[in-house]
């Protein structure tokens, strides 16, 4: 059974949400999931109450609001062309509603979305931003930097502290990579603050892989000083096509890697990282 049915698409129509773009459209094709394209406008006062009498008294807001609508047609031409479903929404922001809130009102199985480099995430508007989306919603993320650098996603690493409380995770992340006809590479970061011996991460590698379809995830380990320094080695090397990972909010990596390991992952790593939230 197909996991991913819908996807929801964040842009502001930058360069990097154009990347999301050619992401969104390899996975819809893939998966013949169907796109809701997602734009978010501060507006000063609640757009949606106002009456076109009204409107009028915000000529530069009105305005805004007509080019995302003529950007927006635009882009879902891009997804309809090639045969895939799409839609557009426009989310009017106050200051009280942000992305966030918008999709826990609505049900999604990715939301996809560009990233700036190293300086950090994209802004969508005051008040509301990518960092906002993965702290507060639930939903696998994928985060896009870079261009698409060729028409197919074939390899996933997914970085994981292999413990057994990961299990579910790692089953909904075969689910994903099953949906996109993807292989998956099992990377565990061995640091000194929780050094484990070969033998033992071999053991932890070797149950989980047992999961994998006919056994066909590739097994990897590295020495590092911590997490973020063994991911970016291991990247450095790989030609993977995503890097997968399960966040906790509150974790002291016994279990599950921090919100803020994996906002600095983001940060560093220039393939796009998918996000499964604990």
């Amino acid at each position: 059974m197909k996991t991913i049915n819908k996807v929801l698409l964040l842009t502001d129509f930058s360069d990097v949400a154009n990347n999301a773009v050619d992401y969104a459209i390899q996975i819809a094709k893939k998966t013949k999931a169907e796109i809701e394209v997602l734009h978010l406008i501060s507006t000063p006062v609640d757009w949606v109450k106002l009456t076109l009498d009204k409107e009028k008294m915000f000529p530069e807001t009105k305005a805004e609001i007509g080019i995302a609508k003529s950007k927006l047609t635009e882009l879902l031409k891009q997804f309809t062309d090639q045969g895939i479903k799409a839609t557009k929404t426009i989310v009017y922001n106050v200051g009280t509603q942000n992305i966030s809130q918008f999709i826990k009102e609505e049900k999604y199985n990715l939301i996809v979305m560009g990233s700036h480099g190293i300086k950090g995430i994209i802004d969508f508007a005051v008040g509301s931003n990518v960092i906002n989306v993965i702290r507060n919603t639930q939903i696998p993320i994928l985060v896009v930097k870079t261009p698409l650098k060729k028409d197919s996603l074939n390899r996933i690493v997914m970085s994981s502290t292999f413990d057994e409380k990961q299990r579910s995770y790692f089953e909904k992340m075969i689910s994903y990579a099953n949906d996109l006809d993807a292989k998956i590479d099992l990377l565990y970061i061995n640091t000194p603050y929780h050094f484990k011996e070969s033998s033992e991460i071999d053991q932890m590698l070797n149950l989980f892989d047992k999961d994998c379809p006919d056994n066909t995830c590739n097994k990897h380990h590295v020495d590092a000083f911590n997490e973020e320094r063994g991911v970016q080695f291991f990247m450095e090397k790989s030609d993977a096509d995503l890097f997968a990972i399960a966040t906790e909010r509150k974790s002291k990596f016994s279990h599950f890697f921090s919100l803020s390991l994996t906002e600095a992952i983001i940060n560093h790593l220039q393939i796009p990282v998918l996000i499964f939230h604990v």
